[in-house]
């Protein structure tokens, strides 16, 4: 693995930090009184527990070579963009309120960062990031 696809793929999973914002718009739920719709519940919380973990993912990623390691740095890139994926469902769905952020925002942001989220995860499928995590090559 090049430094350059390390770095690329360090950088592709680190823009997703700002998922652990959404701690922040939990109160902002209809359940608890604001003005979101309560279908944002599921993918502000996950959102919130993969942010969480991304510092420990990009240490493992930095640190740890072992095929367990990749598979789970795989995993949590594919769990990260279906979740994603589940965000642009629920704007369709139950869209945010206008005074929180406009549709367009809300689709480009999300569409931009599951976009990286699915980047990361194709280049840790490269021959040469395999290897260098399993040791064959």
């Amino acid at each position: 693995m090049t430094p350059r696809i390390r770095w690329a793929i360090a950088v592709l999973m680190g823009v997703t930090i700002f998922r652990a914002q959404t701690i922040l718009f939990l109160p902002q739920l209809e359940m608890f009184g604001g003005p979101a719709p309560d279908g944002w519940f599921g993918p502000w919380l996950s959102d919130t527990i993969i942010g969480f973990a991304l510092p420990v993912m990009l240490y493992l990623f930095w640190t740890r070579r072992s095929a367990a390691i990749w598979g789970v740095l795989v995993a949590y890139n594919a769990v990260g963009a279906f979740d994603y994926s589940q965000g642009l469902i629920t704007q369709v769905i139950s869209p945010m309120p206008a005074e929180m952020a406009s549709a367009t925002t809300v689709y480009l942001g999300i569409g931009l960062f599951m976009t990286a989220q699915i980047a990361a995860l194709g280049l840790l499928f490269r021959r040469d990031v395999i290897a260098a995590f399993t040791g064959r090559g």
